[in-house]
């Protein structure tokens, strides 16, 4: 049956998107193992996620596009004898192993450049931040205001540095565990999401899952250069990301590349990016209004 579908545009980033073309590929991903969403026609950022997540097992940099007749289309259809699969190597010591040859680019967005991945296939290579359009779609934001309500004051007083936690309620919620290659301290509903985060990392991206560790979840203190407004590191509901130790430079408006790969997954799973914040923070990501529901709705 996969062998009888053809393709008449390109699907994903940058891509023609005609919705049979988008209902094809979103089918055949279901049928690859893939996470794709709902085959409605549509290529959203699930869609565009389930397309890195399947090229991440052969190519070196995914690139989120499926041109006509390309090597991501063909193996998606079993078609052309695993075409445009090479013996490159990744990086030197980057553990990345044999991998695919360097994808086609992501093209253009309507508005918007999108960068292209780095040719050195090193994740932690700082590359523009993407469209606004192509992530946290369908994600809010919560506001200080709705953080406050939901869950109380997590403290009675906030600096620029961490604090402990010391609203009682909300501290007999909080735990620290595992999340794979890391340990987090926050609010048990949100570590057990980011758990669920990882593992679908680890199958999608294997060689990228160990090389992800964090800067810090909890953390009662107010944002960066603000004197009143609190952090969402506060709560137990945000958290920060490094790459083989390497944190993501704050407000220069770039994003290491690993994270553009992993952010699709954390948005499936109601996280929002910060990379969308007026002052891009690739590094964090914090539970959106819809995560943060059904965290309240969790705790005892």
């Amino acid at each position: 049956m996969a062998m009888m579908m053809k393709l008449n545009g390109s699907v994903g980033i940058g891509g023609n998107n005609i919705r049979p073309d988008v209902v094809a590929v979103q089918t055949l991903l279901a049928q690859r193992g893939q996470r794709p969403g709902a085959a409605d026609g549509i290529c959203g950022p699930k869609t565009i996620g389930a397309i890195r997540a399947f090229q991440a097992t052969f190519l070196r940099m995914p690139d989120g596009l499926i041109s006509v007749n390309g090597p991501t289309w063909q193996r998606l259809t079993g078609s052309g004898g695993g075409a445009g699969v090479g013996g490159a190597l990744g990086p030197a010591g980057s553990g990345l192993g044999p991998l695919g040859p360097v994808g086609s680019g992501l093209g253009k967005l309507p508005g918007a450049q999108v960068p292209l991945p780095p040719k050195d296939g090193n994740m932690t290579t700082p590359v523009a931040r993407p469209p606004a359009n192509t992530f946290n779609v369908g994600l809010k934001a919560v506001s200080n205001q709705m953080m406050k309500s939901m869950f109380g004051m997590p403290r009675d007083s906030f600096t620029q540095d961490c604090q402990p936690m010391n609203n009682a309620a909300l501290k007999r919620n909080v735990v620290t565990d595992n999340v794979g290659s890391f340990k987090a301290t926050g609010l048990r509903p949100a570590v057990a999401s980011l758990k669920q985060v990882y593992g679908e990392i680890a199958g999608a991206l294997p060689q990228l899952a160990p090389r992800i560790g964090t800067a810090g979840m909890l953390c009662c203190r107010l944002q960066r250069r603000s004197k009143t407004a609190v952090s969402n590191h506060s709560w137990g509901t945000a958290i920060d990301l490094t790459i083989n130790g390497v944190l993501d430079k704050y407000g220069d408006g770039k994003v290491q590349y690993g994270l553009t790969l992993i952010a699709p997954i954390f948005n499936r799973h109601g996280w929002y990016w910060g990379a969308a914040f007026g002052t891009e923070d690739g590094m964090h990501f914090e539970a959106s209004v819809e995560l943060a529901n059904k965290i309240k709705a969790q705790l005892s």
